[in-house]
């Protein structure tokens, strides 16, 4: 029976060998087996006009940088000859395509064009309305640089069977969703990455349970109470909504109000300054809301804010909120979601004290999931994470604790934990007290890498437990090193063995003996300074004053947080779509670093220079986007003069010099000269070195300032 099954799988894997060594592929292609008995055919080439004929077991079809250009009513006949499934075109010049060449496709069932910008799409719509729809079901076009979408594009799909439609990468900044509304089976919409300011959801099939419209330039939250035909909602079946990296800084009250069914929600990279009190309250259904990457712009989270028994995800990562403020009310923010498994809570600023902390978790008994990672902890919360009984995962990665005095009472009864990290803190002794020996037990995967490990009898008990513990340690042993004492700065705490007998045990005595001997030392220390030294003493409690009375508001911090923005940018008019294309994402969106824009921050009615001198106030340091369109620019000239005066009071750190293009030596001025003598320039570029010019440039702009010249003072 068993030779019976094992010659039957022999000549089943001989009959599949055979059938992918008898496909004949056509030159400049390359055919390959797949699952499901699908064969897939990829042809390459800026030397190939033509679809060549395949072998009929192919049955996907893509054509990547040919030279296809124009596609005339015979110019799909090849592939009528097998059962083609999938076609897909990208970047082949193609210019035109004859309606009646797709409508030859039966059994067609996905087509995607991309990268075709020659390609208009009023001459695809045509082609479209004549194409076979019997099995078409995905509809892709992706970066072909459309400005708008006709009307009419799909009023020929009266019988269709399409589910997804994917129109992503083009510039069409208004978008009238009626034009879809003959697609009445299609669940999935994607309108991702279009540069779309408005948007009409009116007409969309009412069947739609996917909407993507990510990577656009919306303001607000679209207008979803739009009733269709019979009165009825048109997305009440939406289950899943993506707004995320739009230009929404406001969320009304009732904006999901006509979701019904909607159970994930994305809201990331948006300049939203506030969460109101029920705002998916009228969402029964929803699990997942994410909020991540905020930025700096996010200030208020109202007190019932996630009132929902039905969220189980929230991820508030990359928000830079404040939970530390006297306005926020610890005990209530998360008080009304008690199916929450999952939170992220990453680069926040958690409260600062134990009482806070105890009362914002105390309510989240179903929790799985909880990151706090770089959260501003500066010390590890008593009676907190025990009371979270379901915990499995916790992160407090590059946190500023040390230390834990009491480890009982603060991983105490943790036996669900099952992955624990702690990495990149100021860890610098694990002992016998530092975790229960019950949830040491208990874990699957432990993280301590990246601490400053002291090196002395004091770790021993780490040193052996690492030994005869089977818990995975995350990147031991490479990221685990001695930082103390010198001599053993850098050395793997793996090869660090010292045996007990260089380690007795200590007396007390010992350390009331020394504690004396100090004191007494001490004490007469200084008095002798106290004799010889008055004139620096006092010249030390002078300068005590004068930090004192900085620390007062009487001189000017050069501290970030005392700004209402991190950098001033000045840049000519020019160069307005790399600075707010390119400049700006990078730097507020994913660094959350906050910029003054003329553009978009200056005060109407007022000056120019009233609004530059202001701003400037405003403003940590100066950004200086440097080009030839800069240096021929009087208002820039301008600039550079009142920026320079930036530099005498606080230095050459102030400055960010960013040199866009080259400038010409005939467009050189001494202004400019002086600004770049001043302070070190960085050459933007594509590329291998694109990344190293974002990486100096956000060191630059984090980069503290040096003393204030006493002169100033």
């Amino acid at each position: 029976m068993h030779l019976y099954a094992n010659c039957s799988c022999i000549l089943v894997l001989l009959s599949v060998v055979r059938c992918a060594q008898s496909i004949d592929c056509p030159k400049n292609c390359k055919c390959s087996f797949q699952q499901s008995n699908n064969h897939e055919a990829v042809c390459t080439g800026r030397d190939l006009h033509y679809i060549p004929l395949f072998s009929k077991n192919i049955h996907d079809v893509r054509m990547n940088g040919t030279n296809l250009t124009f596609i005339d009513e015979n110019g799909f006949d090849n592939l009528t000859k097998i059962i083609l499934k999938k076609l897909f075109l990208t970047d082949n010049f193609i210019s035109y395509i004859h309606p009646i060449s797709l409508a030859k496709l039966r059994f067609l069932s996905k087509l995607y064009i991309s990268n075709e910008p020659r390609l208009n799409v009023d001459v695809l719509k045509v082609a479209l309305g004549f194409s076979a729809k019997q099995k078409l079901e995905r509809i892709i076009f992706e970066h072909n640089n459309w400005s708008h979408l006709p009307l009419d594009m799909f009023s020929n799909f009266t019988s269709n069977k399409v589910i997804l439609l994917r129109i992503t990468g083009n510039r069409i900044p208004d978008m009238k969703c009626h034009l879809f509304s003959p697609l009445n089976n299609m669940s999935d919409l994607s309108l991702s990455n279009n540069l779309i300011e408005n948007i009409n959801i009116t007409g969309i099939p009412s069947n739609m349970k996917r909407l993507h419209l990510d990577r656009n330039l919306l303001l607000a939250v679209p207008e979803l109470c739009v009733h269709g035909q019979g009165d009825t909602i048109a997305v009440e079946n939406l289950a899943y909504l993506d707004l995320s990296y739009n230009s929404i800084s406001l969320v009304h009250d009732n904006a999901f109000l006509c979701l019904p069914k909607l159970k994930i929600l994305i809201l990331n990279g948006n300049p939203i300054s506030e969460i109101h009190n029920n705002m998916f309250l009228h969402n029964p259904l929803i699990f997942s809301v994410q909020l991540s990457n905020l930025g700096y712009f996010l200030k208020k989270i109202d007190d019932f804010a996630f009132n929902s028994s039905s969220l189980s995800r929230i991820n508030l990562q990359l928000t830079n909120f404040h939970f530390d403020q006297e306005i926020f009310n610890p005990k209530t923010i998360f008080s009304l979601s008690p199916n929450l498994t999952f939170l992220n809570l990453d680069q926040s600023y958690l409260p600062r004290t134990e009482i806070w902390i105890q009362q914002m978790f105390s309510s989240l008994i179903k929790l799985k999931v909880l990151s706090l990672c770089n959260a501003k902890l500066q010390f590890l919360p008593k009676n907190v994470f025990p009371y979270l009984k379901s915990l499995e995962v916790l992160w407090l990665d590059a946190n500023k604790f040390s230390s834990w005095n009491d480890g009982n009472a603060v991983f105490r009864n943790m036996t669900s934990l099952r992955k624990l990290h702690m990495a990149n803190n100021f860890i610098r002794i694990i002992n016998e007290t530092s975790f229960p020996l019950e949830v040491l037990n208990s874990l699957e995967e432990l993280d301590l890498s990246r601490n400053p490990y002291a090196c002395t009898c004091d770790q021993l008990w780490f040193t052996e437990w690492i030994k005869a513990t089977k818990v995975r340690m995350f990147k031991y042993p490479l990221f685990y090193r001695c930082r103390q004492p010198i001599q053993l700065d850098n050395v793997v705490l793996q090869n660090y063995i010292e045996s007990k007998m260089q380690c007795p045990p200590w007396n007390p005595l010992y350390s009331m003996a020394i504690v004396l001997s100090c004191s007494g030392f001490f004490l007469v220390t200084l008095i002798i300074i106290g004799l010889k030294c008055q004139t620096n003493i006092k010249n030390y409690i002078y300068l005590w004053r004068v930090k004192y009375n900085r620390k007062k508001g009487y001189f000017p911090l050069t501290n970030a947080d005392d700004f209402e923005y991190h950098a001033f940018v000045v840049y000519c008019d020019a160069d307005r779509n790399w600075v707010h294309q390119t400049f700006l994402p990078k730097i507020e969106q994913d660094e959350g670093i906050k910029l003054c824009i003329h553009q978009r921050d200056f005060e109407v009615g007022e000056s120019i220079t009233a609004n530059i001198n202001k701003y400037l106030e405003k403003s940590w340091k100066v950004v200086v986007i440097l080009s030839n369109e800069f240096a021929k620019s009087e208002w820039c000239q301008w600039e550079v003069d009142v920026v320079q005066e930036r530099r005498r009071r606080y230095g050459r750190d102030v400055f960010l010099l960013i040199m866009l293009k080259t400038i010409d030596s005939k467009h050189m001025t001494n202004q400019l000269r002086a600004l770049l003598d001043s302070a070190s320039s960085l050459r933007y570029q594509t590329g291998v070195g694109e990344d190293l010019f974002w990486a100096a440039s956000i060191e630059t702009l984090r980069k503290p300032l040096e003393q204030i010249p006493t002169a100033l003072l």
